[in-house]
């Protein structure tokens, strides 16, 4: 196989013949434009073992806790999950059957944050991002003026937003 010089590439702009509109700023872009709306959400009575089966099975890092009007009360994240196992493996306590789990008798509300940064629904991109950014996450719920979740936007969708994808 020959090697090529970084000279012989073709660059990026020759790969690709259709001009592309430029994407707004995302200052000018808002959330509701890239947010996943139709979101996964546990109640806090919700038992850890049937949250991790739902984040196992829809491949999602984190998910939001709502009481039954829908409003946010928490976040679970795998973090949260990670070091609640850790907690109970070095807590002096009485040994499980080994066919019984911790997830078993824990309760979402037992380990979910609380303090959840949020945006509200008609939030720039910029706005998200810097929440992000700053409280270093890799999602923020999306809430209506009353505090119900409305949607939900990851660091995902902003790389898809900035490589210009669905």
């Amino acid at each position: 196989m020959r090697a090529a010089l970084l000279t012989d590439l073709p660059t990026v702009s020759s790969l690709y013949e259709e001009e592309t509109e430029p994407l707004p700023a995302p200052a000018l872009c808002t959330v509701d434009e890239v947010m996943v709306r139709n979101v996964i959400a546990v109640h806090p009575d919700t038992s850890l073992r049937t949250a991790t089966e739902l984040m196992l099975e829809h491949a999602i890092s984190g998910i939001p806790v709502v009481d039954e009007a829908g409003l946010l009360v928490g976040m679970l994240s795998k973090t949260d999950l990670v070091r609640h196992q850790l907690d109970e493996e070095s807590a002096d306590s009485v040994t499980l059957p080994s066919d019984q789990h911790v997830l078993e008798d824990t309760t979402v509300e037992d380990v979910m944050t609380r303090q959840v940064l949020t945006v509200p629904a008609g939030a720039s991109l910029a706005e998200a991002a810097k929440v992000m950014a700053i409280a270093g996450v890799h999602r923020v719920p999306v809430v209506a003026p009353g505090g119900a979740l409305t949607g939900l936007v990851t660091t995902s969708d902003l790389v898809r937003w900035v490589a210009g994808l669905p």
